[in-house]
């Protein structure tokens, strides 16, 4: 009686050491890209100035952004740290179990922009650096952001897409 209990439980299965290498590179390379570009934009233009890289489509703008995602204002700073940290907590716990090598890789972009925008920069700053500005001449497409926002957006966007893609052939 008890095997056949005990074959019912899901065995809890680890993540492999080869899926944590991929998701801490691609981790330490958003924290290493985000964090050379924002020293390499403080060094340059000045605050609120901006250089034009591609006319009309790429400008580097120096701002500091003491807000959150989209220059949305949800609280105070402390705030930012603690409901990021919590979403990275998420992203850790999903790495702990099997992903394929895409998902590993996606995952651990996530974290990268995380560590380096909410970590790394709220807590030595007290604000996020932003400096990609992409428009046609006076219109832009949306608000300043850096490396490590981008990082974010575009892998939750593809993991979205794998998720409803797989879900699609599940069925």
């Amino acid at each position: 009686m008890k095997e056949h209990t005990d074959s019912k439980r899901q065995k809890w299965v680890w993540a492999s050491w080869h899926q944590w290498v991929r998701a801490l590179a691609a981790t330490a390379a958003v924290i290493a890209a985000d964090q050379i570009s924002k020293a390499l934009v403080v060094a340059n233009p000045k605050l609120h100035e901006w250089v034009t890289l591609i006319d009309p489509f790429l400008k580097v703008t120096y701002l500091q952004n003491e807000q959150g995602i989209f220059s949305i204002s949800y609280g105070p700073g402390f705030l930012y740290i603690i409901l990021s940290s919590i979403a990275m907590g998420f992203v850790i716990f999903l790495l702990l179990r099997p992903q394929s090598r895409f998902v590993s890789v996606l995952l651990g972009l996530i974290l990268g922009g995380g560590f380096s925008n909410n970590l790394i920069d709220r807590i030595r700053l007290g604000y996020v650096i932003d400096w990609i500005d992409m428009g046609l001449r006076n219109w832009r497409f949306w608000g300043v952001y850096n490396i490590a926002d981008a990082s974010v957006v575009i892998s939750v966007i593809l993991l979205l897409a794998c998720e409803l893609f797989s879900a699609k052939k599940r069925k």
